[in-house]
């Protein structure tokens, strides 16, 4: 399989994150460099800048409100009002080392965030996994964490799989949707063959995974259980860094990407735009996180 660019689609620095809202037929993400959050609406295939900001902008995800987002910076989760464009308030804050930044989410099945952090020169386990809860609780899941990475769960909730981009594995956790904690780790999915990363990540409607791989210019099917490359997706822009399902019928898996080095000379002008591929499966609703107001 192979993908397409968006038409007229923006060119960011490292995009990231990329979340279907079915409520308005939009795409919304991040640009991390530029701290920007973006948009492309399906019915106008119009594209918008949600919020400029001075911070890494590293992760955003939807509400149960159709009018806020939620997104991470630095150190910091936000609430977005996408009409106004602006941050409302601040959700929670972590402290994290100097050297460190928030980068990857997901919320999960029962409105909490899921999100991680990373050293900014990839090399020290400095990182942590969180999760904030609606009511405003954070909660450290993990630490030694590298590059804490893609984030998603079993159609019927009971695994989590969770990527730390250095050991090229998806890990595979028992997972309590009721208390939202993890419970064990299971068994890992080794990735080392291929080069590159692997990075943000997306489920299916079957339960099969889809694996952005970062330097690889590809985007994996796995299937969990066998551990088993199902198909792959060749992407024109090396640097893939997540994926998600949408469109109307959400068969469409739309694939964010990244410039290596951000200069307007580079030969490949892929890099850095929005990648798309019609395939013959169907994605998941994205689910919302929780306000407590």
């Amino acid at each position: 399989m192979k993908a397409q660019v968006l038409r007229s689609s923006p060119r960011a620095v490292l995009g990231e994150s990329p979340v279907w809202d079915e409520r308005h037929d939009t795409l919304y993400w991040v640009d991390i460099i530029s701290g920007r959050v973006m948009s492309y609406d399906l019915s106008s295939e119009r594209f918008d800048t949600i919020l400029q900001t001075n911070d890494f902008v590293t992760c955003v995800a939807l509400t149960d409100n159709p009018n806020y987002l939620i997104a991470t910076l630095r150190n910091k989760v936000v609430l977005i009002d996408i009409n106004k464009k602006v941050i409302l308030k601040t959700l929670a804050e972590v402290n994290e080392p100097v050297n460190n930044r928030l980068n990857d989410c997901k919320v999960d099945a029962a409105g909490r965030l899921w999100f991680g952090s990373m050293d900014l020169n990839e090399k020290e386990p400095t990182g942590s996994l969180y999760v904030l809860e609606p009511n405003g609780v954070v909660k450290k899941v993990l630490s030694g964490v590298t590059i804490s990475n893609g984030i998603d769960w079993s159609l019927d909730n009971e695994y989590m799989y969770y990527i730390d981009s250095p050991t090229k594995k998806v890990m595979v956790f028992r997972y309590d949707i009721n208390k939202g904690e993890i419970l064990g780790k299971l068994y890992e999915i080794d990735l080392s063959n291929y080069n590159g990363i692997p990075d943000g990540m997306t489920t299916d409607s079957q339960g099969y995974l889809w694996v952005a791989i970062y330097g690889a210019g590809k985007v994996l099917r796995i299937e969990p259980s066998s551990r088993s490359i199902i198909d792959e997706v060749a992407v024109s822009a090396p640097f893939t860094t997540s994926c998600t399902f949408g469109g109307k019928d959400l068969t469409t898996l739309y694939i964010t990407t990244a410039r290596n080095f951000p200069r307007e000379e580079e030969r490949n002008t892929d890099d850095g735009k929005i990648h798309f591929i019609h395939t013959i499966v169907k994605g998941n609703l994205s689910k919302k996180f929780k306000l407590m107001f």
